[in-house]
């Protein structure tokens, strides 16, 4: 399906206010950001990660939700609810894959604890750096949804400590990440079938009342149902507001795109999914984008 079709559903009139909730403004700057990368020495170097995949053939479509080298990659779709807490589902969205393929079964693991523990903003926004070193201070571990679960209303509550279940092997591979270049979809098409869900950044939520484009994003992906999203002109907006996780790539009718899960619960989009246009940066999808993992 090429056109797209944003009827309003039972999920949407609850209101639009409620939406905007969940979603938080996250920072775009690249000296901290820098800064952070140089301290916590987490980040390793590019070469470093792609000398093993010079000759590996990336197909042409790839679903992580519909394959059988690690069952259990990708969970159901979580609902964040009215705490701005994405960044937390993206982090855990982009290491369950971890966890399947070390204990070989499926493990939600859990965005509360982050929410409660990282030392960010809990419900008012946070990124995947600090989240990542918060497990790393914590040995790699991270614990369990059903061992930590989240709050009935999705607010930060006080942390509670516990060991949770750990995301790094025995063996020289250990937990890592990547920030994938800036732009580079190629690339991130290669690590998201090489290693499996990413984290992203996108622009979605209106930011400017009279921006005529803004105001088409926030619209159109309040109310994705289903077909390729795709503004034109929103790719010159720098404003990264929302953080879900790729899971797939493919080709329809001719147009590249991206599927992307969302934390909005599964009554929202397409069975809580999206397609996102590829290979134009839309909406910045391919500019804060980070891949964890054994590698």
């Amino acid at each position: 399906m090429l056109a797209h079709m944003y009827p309003l559903q039972d999920f949407i009139d609850t209101t639009l206010s409620n939406i905007n909730n969940r979603k938080e403004v996250i920072e775009n700057n690249p000296a901290l950001v820098h800064h952070i990368y140089q301290y916590f020495q987490v980040v390793y170097p590019r070469q470093d990660t792609t000398q093993s995949r010079d000759d590996t053939v990336v197909p042409p479509e790839y679903d992580w939700t519909n394959q059988t080298r690690v069952p259990g990659a990708v969970t159901p779709v979580k609902d964040q609810r009215h705490c701005d807490s994405c960044y937390a589902f993206g982090v855990v969205g982009a290491l369950e894959k971890t966890y399947a393929e070390i204990y070989k079964e499926s493990g939600l693991l859990s965005p509360q604890e982050l929410i409660d523990c990282s030392g960010q903003g809990g419900c008012d926004g946070g990124d995947f750096v600090p989240s990542f070193h918060y497990i790393k201070r914590n040995h790699y571990r991270l614990n369990l949804e059903k061992d930590y679960p989240s709050t009935l209303d999705g607010k930060q509550q006080k942390c509670q400590k516990r060991d949770g279940v750990r995301l790094s092997s025995n063996s020289s591979r250990t937990l890592k990440y990547e920030q994938i270049p800036d732009g580079d979809e190629e690339y991130m098409k290669k690590i998201v079938y090489e290693r499996g869900p990413v984290y992203i950044s996108f622009n979605c939520e209106e930011r400017k009342g009279n921006d005529t484009i803004l105001r088409e994003v926030s619209n159109k992906f309040d109310h994705y149902a289903s077909g390729i999203f795709d503004v034109p002109g929103c790719p010159a907006y720098r404003n990264l507001n929302h953080v879900p996780v790729v899971v797939g790539y493919g080709t329809e009718n001719g147009i590249d795109y991206w599927k992307v899960k969302n934390s909005w619960g599964a009554d929202w989009g397409d069975h809580g999914y999206l397609e996102v246009k590829r290979n134009e940066n839309m909406c910045e999808i391919a500019t804060s984008t980070y891949s964890a993992g054994l590698f």
